[in-house]
């Protein structure tokens, strides 16, 4: 099931817990200030990279893999109802090499199931663990709707006519790869694709495809662009494509010309931020609707 246009969520009473399943990066503190704005008493469950992460001022938990089936209780003895599931998760729990607690250990045939698939299938499985247990799962949008990328340029610089060629074959490349539940991440020029995301992820591609320029696989006057696309059929209450002030630094050290992400189906963590590092780096940064040419300037 996917949401396409969740609206505001509020807290159903003044400090309503909302738990924050944070992996790591900048986006799950993001979601617990702008939750608590909003009203919700946020508590934070760190998995994957949020582990061992300082969330002050809010009161956090880590749950390691091992433990990751006492989670349930552990929400609902806070009163948890809803939860945000976001962040960056980039090793899988791998538990022939863990010692599970009891209650993971009950839960090892359902796990193994769930770590099996791809990224997308491996979240949807993990979202019907909790719904099936009573939680809700909300979108970072419905929280945070500031966070999504509008359609059309947000920096000083314009693609050229080469770039929009080369964001029309990356965004054909990410659709075919999104339906392989491999990646959301291309780069192309207008002649060719450059570089797929697997599950190295965005980061590490991005140092390969500097490594091809600096080895002139990639001339320089080979106009490149990276393409951000939402997988089709993808549930948009999570891992949804983003940027941040890392990704722009690192697609300049890439030599890449600008950005490309889905309109209103993507995250830019940190909008000021971002656009100037985008301008102060040259590049442009547009969101692009369900199809390419569609772009709005």
């Amino acid at each position: 099931m996917s949401l396409q246009k969740p609206g505001i969520v509020v807290p159903a009473h003044a400090g309503e817990p909302l738990a924050v399943i944070a992996g790591g990066g900048d986006l799950p503190r993001l979601i617990a200030a702008t939750a608590a704005r909003r009203g919700f008493a946020p508590t934070i469950l760190s998995i994957g990279d949020g582990l061992g992460t300082d969330w002050t001022p809010y009161p956090a938990s880590d749950m390691a893999w091992g433990r990751l089936g006492d989670a349930f209780g552990h929400l609902k003895a806070q009163g948890v109802r809803r939860m945000v599931l976001c962040g960056t998760v980039s090793v899988r729990p791998d538990f022939r090499s863990i010692w599970p607690s009891l209650r993971t250990l009950a839960l090892l045939p359902q796990i193994f199931q769930v770590i099996r698939g791809g990224d997308d299938s491996l979240l949807r499985a993990a979202a019907k663990a909790f719904e099936k247990r009573g939680f809700e799962l909300l979108a970072v949008q419905e929280v945070a709707p500031e966070l999504m990328m509008p359609a059309g340029n947000l920096t000083s610089r314009r693609p050229l006519e080469s770039h929009r060629i080369a964001m029309t074959r990356g965004f054909e490349a990410a659709r075919a790869l999104g339906a392989l539940d491999v990646g959301q991440a291309v780069v192309a020029s207008k002649d060719r694709v450059i570089a797929l995301e697997g599950i190295e992820g965005t980061r590490e591609m991005l140092g390969r495809v500097a490594d091809l320029r600096r080895r002139g696989r990639i001339g320089s006057a080979e106009h490149t662009v990276l393409v951000k696309s939402v997988k089709p059929e993808q549930d948009l209450r999570f891992d949804l494509p983003s940027v941040g002030r890392a990704t722009i630094e690192e697609a300049a050290a890439a030599g890449i010309g600008g950005i490309a992400l889905s309109a209103r189906k993507a995250l830019v963590i940190g909008f000021d931020d971002v656009v100037r590092a985008a301008d102060a780096a040259g590049m442009f940064l547009v969101g692009i609707d369900s199809e390419p040419r569609e772009e709005q300037a």
